[in-house]
């Protein structure tokens, strides 16, 4: 069951269906059964990543599929920090909406969305002690995204750890002493599409 994002019960009730269908309706009722199913995989259905290839530990890429609408820069935010570069990607429910890791690090924080902030709020603490941010909000549907991590947990660049039902909006925060690489109006595609670049000597840039 790993093809898509939807749970293992999702495809018993589907084919408790299917059979139900097919035994009033007969063929037609099966037709509208995998219809029906070839619509939801293609919504739910599950990125396919090479991990064949090496992170890239110098750049931070996309977390997920979509597209850039918004550049803020010198942003503070009660939970990441001060001067913080806030790229806005909104992802279109007809994308593949999988999260994933966007640069090899460890959860430092994993804050679950509440009255005060309706975003899910996860920072990645990278090799060099700098923290990347990440808002995953609600969509119109008000589809809450599922994230299955835990401070402490450990994961390489690309590694998906949940995903955002229906698509939404997503906001990556990023240190100002990092290089941003993208612009607005820009297609993305996570684990591919480069975000900001991390220089050689950002250790010694922050001391």
């Amino acid at each position: 069951m790993g093809l898509t994002y939807l749970p293992r019960w999702i495809y018993f009730f589907i084919s408790f269906i299917a059979l139900i269908l097919m035994l009033i309706f007969g063929l037609i009722g099966l037709f509208v059964t995998v219809v029906t199913f070839a619509i939801i995989f293609g919504i739910f259905r599950k990125q396919k990543q090479d991990f064949r290839e090496d992170s890239n530990d110098n750049v931070i890429v996309s977390p997920v599929n979509g597209r850039v609408y918004k550049i803020e820069k010198e942003v503070t935010h009660e939970f990441f920090g001060e001067d913080m570069t806030c790229v806005q990607i909104q992802v279109p429910f007809w994308k593949e909406f999988g999260l994933f890791f966007p640069a090899s690090s460890e959860i430092h924080q994993v804050q679950a969305s509440c009255e005060a902030c309706l975003d899910h709020l996860v920072k990645f603490r990278l090799k060099s002690r700098l923290d990347i941010g990440l808002a995953v909000g609600q969509n119109i549907l008000r589809l809450a995204p599922q994230i299955i991590v835990l401070p402490g947990d450990r994961g390489r660049q690309k590694v998906n750890f949940g995903f955002l039902p229906m698509g939404g909006e997503v906001k990556v925060y990023i240190p100002s002493a990092l290089e941003v690489l993208i612009n607005e109006k820009d297609e993305v595609v996570a684990g591919q599409g480069i975000l900001a670049g991390i220089p050689t000597d950002i250790e010694e840039k922050i001391i």
